[in-house]
């Protein structure tokens, strides 16, 4: 297996970036070339492109189920286009993926092949960047994620307001970009290709209200064109045990199989 730290410059972000790359490597004598099926990793706001690798066992897992994965750093944007800041979203969506699928031809560009998911604010970033790219992502992985458009906001000089309004500004999200449930609708609406949803979030987050009107929502939808599926996980809270749990169960839910021994472990 390679784990790469790649040091990228983005003409998008003006400014040099750090991505990590998991490339499950094949063990000799080769026998095949296809093309590698992707997970792109999102982190939370506290965290960084190297979350997933040192909190979880992600690289056990690229191994096990013979699929690389993408771990790029959105710093505290929520994986937005910041009212205040750089163009994450555009980063994710448009311009790492090019840039990545030249530098490593194995990834596969083919929408089938590639997943998002991620924990707390990347949980609503990877929702965020399937709802608005669905064409990109056959699958997404939402962990302990709420719609930001669903959190009363006010201005009280806390730095937590103060990173609100770097990311989205100081005025109402519903009904724009950066409301999850107005890009849902939206691509219905389009008709474009839906991504497939796993929500989960712990019994005991203190956010699970924020995910309980996500789920009544896409569970509302006629028909469920979104294939959505919703776990609470009893006892758990909004910790790396969760989801480090929920993204081994999201491998699952996508229907990949385990390749023991194929691939190299460190």
């Amino acid at each position: 297996m390679a784990r790469i730290e790649a040091h990228i410059y983005s003409e998008v972000l003006a400014m040099d970036t750090t991505v990590h790359v998991i490339l499950p490597q094949e063990r000799q004598p080769y026998i095949e070339d296809r093309p590698l099926k992707v997970l792109w990793l999102l982190h939370g706001g506290s965290g960084d492109e190297t979350a997933w690798f040192r909190m979880s066992a992600a690289e056990r897992y690229a191994v096990d189920y013979g699929i690389s994965m993408i771990a790029p750093n959105g710093m505290n944007s929520c994986f937005t286009d910041m009212a205040h800041g750089e163009r994450f979203f555009t980063y994710l969506t448009e311009e790492l993926p090019s840039v990545l699928s030249r530098l490593f031809p194995r990834l596969s560009t083919e929408r089938s092949d590639n997943f998002i998911a991620g924990y707390s604010n990347g949980g609503y970033g990877c929702l965020k960047a399937g709802l608005g790219c669905p064409e990109r992502y056959a699958a997404i992985g939402a962990f302990s994620a709420g719609n930001k458009a669903d959190v009363p906001f006010a201005n009280d000089g806390s730095p937590k307001a103060h990173l609100r309004m770097l990311a989205f500004g100081d005025g109402d999200l519903k009904n724009t970009e950066n409301d999850l449930q107005y890009l849902a609708i939206q691509a219905l609406r389009r008709h474009a290709p839906l991504p497939a949803i796993y929500h989960a979030c712990g019994q005991m987050d203190p956010w699970r209200d924020l995910n309980e009107i996500l789920q009544r929502f896409f569970s509302g939808l006629e028909g469920n064109p979104f294939r959505y599926t919703y776990r609470q996980a009893d006892g758990f809270g909004h910790t790396w045990e969760f989801w480090e749990k929920e993204l081994l169960s999201f491998l699952d839910w996508l229907g990949l199989t385990k390749t023991p021994g194929k691939y190299l472990a460190l």
